[in-house]
């Protein structure tokens, strides 16, 4: 399986790999930094060797598939050299872990617990939350609370762990949820003091490095469906 450096650090911006397989446009390396789409955190871009890294799938096998423009001059066996678009990737840090602190303070603050999806993108980030209430009121409140926690300056850490540590951690009761049943990892993102979950995305090391959140728009999907859209306010 291919060698998640991603996972390692997530402030790597250069590696160097080795070719394990190749067609036309597609490479699979025995490590990368490039993160895959996953958990609503779309995938790095970049270049290997120059060329193109247009997107990054990550394989049920645990395999990652990277995406180029083409594979020119690229063969099995070979080392390449890798490079991330640095400040795409470093927004979505700064979001995916904003999301996480948005997720602890639903849950400290406002006793809701479960969310109903996250989608991140380069400019924003939109999370549904099971509530019956989210009027403009409590939008102003969510997001009073959570600029206020992130200046705060939660340190940010995350840990691989054994699943007998997993359901054995009264933080981590949802891992019976759904929405882990296919990860075959245990690896655990802990805003120390604020919220602890299963995760495999980027985040960055503290909260003060998420800067402000600025909810932009609250919506209703339904009964039990309520959705927030925020964005940095220095992006």
């Amino acid at each position: 399986m291919t060698r998640y450096l991603f996972w390692q650090d997530s402030y790597m911006r250069d590696f160097e790999a080795t070719v394990t397989e190749k067609n036309e446009k597609e490479l699979l390396l025995d490590q990368t930094c490039f993160y895959p789409s996953g958990g609503g955190q779309p995938s790095d871009t970049g270049t290997i060797n120059g060329i193109r890294v247009n997107d990054v799938i990550k394989l049920d096998s645990g395999e990652i598939v990277h995406i180029l423009e083409n594979t020119a001059g690229i063969e099995k066996g070979m080392t390449i050299n890798g490079n991330i678009d640095w400040g795409r990737r470093y927004r979505l840090m700064r979001l995916h872990s904003a999301c996480h602190v948005v997720s602890g303070v639903m849950a400290k603050s406002f006793g809701v617990r479960k969310h109903t999806g996250i989608q991140i993108s380069e400019e924003s980030a939109r999370m549904g939350f099971d509530m019956q209430k989210l009027d403009s009121d409590v939008s102003e409140s969510i997001e009073s609370e959570v600029n206020k926690v992130i200046s705060e300056g939660h340190s940010i850490v995350a840990e691989m762990l054994t699943w007998a540590q997993v359901n054995s951690d009264p933080a981590l009761k949802t891992v019976t949820e759904e929405r882990y049943e296919k990860i075959d990892v245990p690896r655990v993102l802990d805003i120390v003091g604020l919220d602890r979950q299963l995760d495999g995305g980027t985040h960055v090391r503290n909260t003060l490095e998420i800067g402000r959140i600025k909810i932009i728009r609250h919506e209703n999907k339904g009964k039990s469906d309520k959705r927030v859209t925020f964005v940095l306010e220095n992006p």
